[in-house]
């Protein structure tokens, strides 16, 4: 065919202008098309006139991952990270394992320093395999959660009870292992007196954070269970609160808390509970050394309730809270009053906190701030989201980890991309969407068809936020290679092989970061660290780790989740 050349007698600002003014010569069926003309047969969603956010540059690729364990045990998931730094500088990393194995590693040769089977090994009873659908459940049998604190102790706990998995018959405790070689120290027993049927309430711990409460180091620990409580005010059309004077005497009546409280050190007894979440405890996050933010969820479907600030000088008196669910509301679809979906990571830096939502594929901004009479409340910014899904069932674990910097890491379990982002600076990023209300009003955020386009650029918003990415090897670089069978769900279809081997698609299960250090923890038990560049160093000499914020996995519709009654009762 005939050659056309074309020449410009200007100057461009960038590439992207080159290719929007050769686009915008085409010519198709005689016709010179203008900048508002497509061409369905072959517009493509990436033209060039249409750009997509901007990719955040890729501070590490697969090969610059170090190795330091690859396992290639399924029961060995990683369920539980920390890095902290020891005296002398010594960086070392803790890894918590589905099969109740607490390991110590040290991050400067990458060596094991030693192992100890800290819960019962509970994998053979319920193993990870086709009856156990893999990594898609979230609570596990092994270590939960763990809290490096100074002074060379780890704090863990587990979603396994004494008689697990056959029903709840004893308490959940936290509980205290010296950092030097794991033996034991001590255990908090997290027991709220009854539930609604008269029995010991013994709920699953959800998160744990470490602050000075009254001016004493203490422990709060957030439960897994469901209260009773104060009557909302049902004329509230934005369900916000301001508590200027908190009866926690009247509070009292209502029910027992999920909020449990002990002063570090001393285990031998609990505080008064605190009360005002309705549903299960989610997340929390200690602000500013003077507050506490907590989350919850409801029972159920597990979409978010409420968001209280606590006020650290006086123990269980909360300062606001933002409802988002309304129970006042007659039709029941409209009751949610947030896009917010779920809440499966947090960070906080200064009075900014980030959320995960969405399995890890969305981000959300909230800030405490303090309004003209002085009352300091929570505000929600909006949200933004990073893209990794396709549809909106994709994915079980999103991830979060942050170390003692600004900065934190987002992740999610089908893709091997970690995206680093700066916390103080996504609040006010013009990326971010602040339209909020039922999330049945933005369900075209899968959109398909001619509003796919739109769709994907607001899926991706959250890129132009993250200050880098990572690309971590997949399953740790020790892929799968034994392949097992999938029962078909109904009788007609033919079974389905899966590559996997039940390890779902070999992105990161857990996070922990420390400064440039983050390091990844997958479904076959491997471990893998990155080294991020130099302006990642953290500021803070902290030895603690994840005591400032901590998130729960548990899922709203486990076997038993308990509704506590009141003291008085």
């Amino acid at each position: 065919g005939e050659q056309i050349l074309r020449t410009w007698k200007c100057e461009f600002a960038s590439f992207h202008e080159v290719l929007c003014a050769v686009e915008a010569s085409w010519v198709w069926e005689g016709k010179e098309l203008t900048a508002g003309d497509v061409i369905p047969e072959f517009d493509a969603d990436l033209g060039p006139s249409r750009p997509m956010p901007r990719e955040p540059p890729c501070s590490c690729g697969e090969k610059d991952g170090i190795v330091i364990s690859a396992c290639g045990e399924k029961k060995k998931l990683v369920t539980a990270l920390a890095i902290s730094e020891e005296a002398g500088g010594k960086t070392v990393l803790y890894s918590g394992h589905d099969d109740g194995t607490l390991m110590k590693w040290s991050l400067d040769d990458n060596t094991e320093l030693w192992k100890k089977i800290i819960y019962t090994d509970y994998t053979q009873v319920c193993p990870r395999d086709e009856e156990y659908v893999g990594i898609s459940v979230k609570e596990t049998p092994g270590v939960a959660g763990i809290v490096v604190r100074p002074g060379g102790v780890v704090y863990t706990w587990t979603d396994a009870y004494e008689g697990y998995p056959e029903r709840i018959v004893g308490p959940c405790n936290l509980s205290a292992w010296s950092a030097k070689d794991g033996t034991y120290v001590d255990s908090y027993e997290c027991s709220v007196g009854l539930d609604q049927d008269q029995n010991v309430a013994y709920p699953s711990i959800s998160t744990v954070v470490f602050c000075r409460v009254e001016d004493i180091d203490s422990i709060v620990v957030g439960l897994h269970c469901c209260c009773n409580t104060l009557e909302y005010d049902e004329n509230n059309s934005k369900c916000e609160t301001f508590f200027s004077d908190f009866d926690i005497d009247e509070a009292r009546k209502f029910s027992e808390g999920n909020i449990l409280h002990f002063q570090e050190g001393d285990s031998t007894e609990a505080m008064p509970t605190w009360r005002g979440h309705r549903g299960m405890v989610r997340a929390m996050a200690v602000i500013g050394m003077e507050f506490l933010v907590s989350f919850s969820i409801r029972d159920g479907h597990g979409l978010p309730d409420s968001m209280i600030l606590w006020s650290l000088e006086d123990a269980g008196v909360p300062l606001f809270q933002k409802q988002f669910w309304d129970p006042y509301q007659q039709d029941i679809l409209k009751q949610q009053q947030t896009r917010l979906r779920g809440i499966d990571g947090i960070s906080a830096s200064g009075n900014h906190i980030l959320i995960a939502d969405g399995n890890g594929d969305r981000i959300a901004a909230v800030t405490m701030e303090e309004d003209e009479d002085g009352m300091d409340y929570l505000k929600f910014h909006g949200y933004a989201n990073i893209g990794t899904r396709y549809h909106e069932d994709e994915g079980f674990h999103g991830r979060v980890a942050t170390g003692n910097s600004k900065h934190c890491a987002v992740a999610m379990e089908i893709d091997p991309t970690v995206w680093i982002f700066p916390i103080e600076e996504c609040s006010t990023h013009g990326s971010l969407d602040r339209r909020d209300g039922n999330y049945r009003k933005f369900d075209d955020e899968f959109a398909r068809g001619e509003q796919e386009y739109a769709c994907l650029k607001e899926k991706r918003a959250a890129r132009k936020m993250a200050g880098c990415k990572i690309e971590f090897p997949r399953w740790g670089g020790k892929k799968p290679t034994r392949k097992r069978k999938n029962r078909a769900s109904l009788g007609f279809m033919a079974d389905t092989e899966d590559d996997s081997d039940g390890l779902g698609k070999g992105g990161p299960v857990q996070l922990a970061m420390r400064g440039r250090q983050v390091v990844a923890g997958f479904a076959n038990g491997s471990l893998v660290k990155m080294l991020l560049p130099e302006k990642f160093e953290a500021n803070a000499s902290s030895q603690g780790s994840n005591d400032l914020v901590s998130c729960g996995n548990l899922p709203s519709d486990e076997w038993h989740v308990q509704i506590l009654e009141s003291e008085e009762d």
